[in-house]
């Protein structure tokens, strides 16, 4: 909540936070433009994806994925949010790399859906719908350039994440590896 008197935000509670939450999942803008005004909504959004990722891991059989799935949650939040500010820049669009960064970190409650069985590609389509009409709302571009961005800038970060968890932190699906190629004939 902004004060008026002195022109800075309050912390909103953790209820206003959560209901502000669901209203960007919404797609709705105008709350969109009060979050990414709000400096304190950060902390907010960095827990819900963290847990976000957290549950994610939680099929797994190693409890370690837990906490790779938090951190790496916050690594892709401000990776993917750079990727954005950087192509919008190209595009001539406002400079708002914290605004964006606010409203998709508080859209990642709807990560929290993950748990339930087969909704990842829902949630992701989603996810890339809310990314477009915030990058509309905070880099003011027009829905054709938001749309190319967010996609190249999704495109590059599930390469990187492919990468990684295909790579070295494989192990966290507990994934048997079977190699053909490696077989006696």
């Amino acid at each position: 909540m902004q004060n008026q008197s002195a022109g800075q935000f309050e912390p909103a509670s953790t209820l206003d936070y959560l209901k502000k939450a669901i209203e960007i999942v919404k797609l709705n803008q105008s709350v969109m433009s009060q979050v990414a005004g709000d400096p304190n909504a950060i902390r907010f959004g960095i827990a819900v994806a963290a847990i976000g990722g957290a549950l994610a891991f939680i099929p797994g059989n190693n409890p370690a994925g837990l906490l790779v799935g938090a951190l790496f949650s916050i690594f892709a939040l401000f990776l993917f949010a750079g990727l954005v500010h950087i192509f919008c820049g190209y595009s001539k669009g406002k400079q708002e790399f914290m605004g964006f960064v606010r409203i998709i970190a508080l859209s990642s409650i709807i990560d929290l859906a993950v748990v339930i069985p087969f909704a990842g590609l829902a949630i992701t389509i989603w996810s890339v719908v809310i990314s477009i009409v915030a990058a509309q709302e905070v880099y003011l571009l027009n829905r054709g350039k938001a749309t190319f961005i967010i996609l190249i800038s999704a495109l590059i970060l599930w390469i990187i994440t492919l990468m990684i968890f295909a790579g070295p932190l494989s192990f966290l699906y507990d994934i048997p590896v079977q190699q053909e190629w490696t077989k006696p004939l």
